[in-house]
């Protein structure tokens, strides 16, 4: 639930027990702050697109009095923070393009986990037969398991200088790690 924190906590361990400056972990609470703004809009419009009523036993956004559909809107409000947090804070830092290219690619991986969702789950048809495990696992790997456990240990990876490239096997383990938190969620809520 917290992203943010993910991102702290990483970067000090990549840096090996050293003291972290002031600088850094502002730098670092930036980063989970766009998370944290990814994940908001994300369920901003997954509330909107699958007619939820509640989230976290709270109603959606989009079903407070006079809010409606511009809840859209303020998705896409919170979404265009990060671009503008991430040119104030990181634009002279050295990855800074590495920065948007992977916030850029986790909304894309994001995004169409949630295709995948929507066209199997057109609203009012419910046909379970349409599931099956690979697919369930696909839905979550790009749905929830990209932005809530790679992106904040590929921040932290970034800043400490070291080339995404060059850590897949971190990425296939923080997948890993992201599609069993689903599951388990999932299970769960039943």
């Amino acid at each position: 639930r917290y992203l943010r924190a993910s991102v702290i906590d990483s970067y000090k361990l990549l840096k090996e027990g050293k003291e972290l400056t002031n600088d850094e972990v502002f730098l670092a609470c930036a980063l989970g702050w766009c998370i944290e703004w990814l994940q908001a809009y994300f369920l901003v419009l997954d509330d909107i697109m699958d007619n939820s009523v509640t989230r976290r036993g709270q109603p959606c956004w989009y079903r407070q009095p006079k809010v409606g559909l511009i809840a859209a809107n303020d998705g896409i409000i919170l979404r265009n923070h990060i671009p503008r947090i991430l040119k104030k804070h990181f634009r002279q830092k050295p990855y800074y393009v590495d920065l948007l290219d992977l916030f850029n690619e986790v909304e894309f991986q994001t995004a169409s986990g949630q295709m995948i969702d929507l066209i199997t789950t057109l609203e009012g048809e419910k046909d379970l037969s349409k599931y099956s495990l690979p697919l369930h696992r696909r839905i979550v790997q790009y749905k929830t398991a990209y932005y809530s456990f790679y992106l904040p240990v590929a921040c932290a990876l970034l800043m400490a200088g070291e080339n995404l490239e060059n850590h897949v096997n971190v990425k296939d383990t923080l997948i890993e790690m992201g599609i069993y938190f689903q599951v388990q969620d999932d299970i769960s809520g039943l």
